[in-house]
């Protein structure tokens, strides 16, 4: 059997989109947790509730602001170090909060070594999680920011469990545990190895006919890098064959005449030759748009006329390469660069309004959402459930509504068109009914709504800033901080 070669949409894929779920799920769900640590503050020092607000407001500001740092942090170092060194900083600020004195020894502890640790692994996995998928891109963002949703559920819980029955020092020490859940979850976060490859140009002098030989010698037991067995019958039209690139080939056995092509994802790969004469190369699964540019081999082996069937073990060694990406697709490596072709592109510009826009709509309707209905005339036991049933629906949006676009049924600008507006509308409608059950059924709207809208930011960067993914995915919140 051959071994397919690692690629996008793979179930490894899918292992690093729950690593990231993971990670979103520990560090984002903790901010939902700041009103019990609030209330939790103010009891056990004795502070004024300016004073006992710092903390949080502090990590946000990091955890915004510090974006662009981030980004130009991954840019230049890689997504993995990143992330591992955020994880840890992050549990190690809220165990640290354990012998804190004041408050304003966990303002220093929660706030910033806290806030930037998050700052570091909470952003750059958006980046890792689209690299590892085409196909299903849309789906597996939206899987991975749904942990922000479950640690909602989850961890207050978990937390007003904790300061009833161990304190808050005792709180703190178990959450910092807690976040320390994410370290192995972070050792997933790595560039895919299609990414990290070495591309080598290299000017070949084809044949008229477009057709090279590949320089083979025949050898016994030799050792080695990859073994193919294939068992075909080998007719006397043009027969399928085993595509390689510059390889020695050790063969047991030689039959018959044939021509073999070149495949980048799977270096062996049998094939109509048809199909490989009539296009210069195929999709280079690393970025959208890239191809290979490969001539054409032909193997010349004993000739034997006659069909038959056989068994051939072939070994093969000193396999390389030779890839033509376009430059955008190419990950800038230089930090200059890189802020210059971010900057004067009026996408980035474009998506950093937009989110904006989103998180100052959103943000604040789960902070004043349970007044405003009491407003309203609804009793504050019958409010609270708004919140919850907008947690719900933010969770299905962003779990339910992927297929939309990477099945192709819309493109990802009108989607976003249409959720935007359809957002729009239940802002404008909200105000104008007092009905319980009309109220309900434009929250849960909206949570789907924004849900759906959140997941798509990481893939518009893919989509549009391909070769600064890293820096402008931290860059993109920096207005949001604001």
């Amino acid at each position: 059997m051959v071994k397919r070669e690692e690629g996008p949409d793979q179930p490894r894929s899918w292992a690093i989109a729950f690593a990231a779920c993971v990670i979103n799920s520990v560090l984002s769900g903790i901010s939902r947790t700041t009103g019990l640590f609030y209330v939790a503050l103010i009891e056990t020092y004795g502070v004024s509730r300016l004073q006992a607000n710092l903390p949080f407001t502090l990590r946000n500001l990091l955890r915004n602001l510090g974006g662009p740092l981030v980004g130009a942090i991954g840019q230049r170092y890689g997504p993995l170090s990143v992330t591992i060194t955020g994880s840890f900083l992050g549990a190690l600020g809220i165990i640290l909060c354990t012998f804190a004195p004041n408050v304003i020894w966990i303002c220093i502890l929660w706030g910033g070594m806290h806030g930037f640790g998050v700052a570091l692994a909470n952003t750059l996995f958006q980046v890792v999680v689209n690299q590892y998928f085409l196909k299903y891109r849309a789906t597996a963002s939206g899987f991975a920011l749904s942990g922000a949703c479950v640690g909602a559920f989850l961890l207050p819980i978990l937390i007003e469990y904790l300061l009833i029955n161990v304190g808050l020092s005792g709180t703190f020490l178990l959450t910092g545990g807690i976040i320390m859940h994410a370290l192995p979850a972070s050792l997933m976060i790595k560039e895919p190895p299609w990414i990290k490859r070495n591309i080598k140009h290299r000017e070949e002098h084809p044949i008229p006919n477009k057709t090279s030989y590949v320089k083979a010698k025949s050898t016994h037991h030799s050792q080695p890098m990859s073994m193919i067995c294939e068992e075909s019958a080998v007719p006397e039209e043009k027969p399928n064959g085993i595509y390689v690139i510059d390889a020695n080939i050790n063969s047991s056995e030689s039959f018959g005449t044939y021509k073999a092509n070149v495949s980048e994802d799977q270096f062996f790969q049998t094939h109509d030759m048809d199909k490989f004469n009539k296009g210069n190369g195929i999709d280079n699964p690393s970025y959208d748009g890239s191809k290979i540019n490969l001539n054409e081999r032909t193997v010349t082996e004993k000739e034997d006329t006659g069909n038959f069937i056989g068994m051939r073990t072939i070994s093969i060694s000193d396999v390389s390469v030779s890839i033509t990406m376009s430059p955008d697709s190419q990950q800038e490596a230089s930090l200059y660069k890189g802020v210059i072709k971010m900057i004067s592109d009026p996408m980035f510009h474009m998506i950093s309004l937009s989110l904006a826009s989103f998180a100052m709509v959103f943000d604040p309707s789960i902070t004043v959402i349970v007044d405003y209905l009491n407003d309203k005339g609804l009793e504050g036991d019958v409010a609270k459930y708004f919140i919850s049933m907008l947690s719900l629906s933010d969770l299905i949006g962003r779990l339910c509504f992927g297929w939309v676009t990477d099945r192709n049924y819309l493109s990802l600008p009108k989607f976003m068109m249409l959720i935007q507006v359809l957002q729009g509308i239940c802002f404008l409608l909200i105000p104008m009914f007092y009905s319980f059950d009309v109220l309900m059924t434009l929250i849960v709207i909206y949570g789907m709504a924004a849900g759906a809208t959140l997941v798509m930011y990481p893939i518009l960067v893919g989509k549009y800033l391909i070769s600064v993914q890293s820096l402008a995915i931290g860059c993109i919140s920096f207005l949001s901080g604001m």
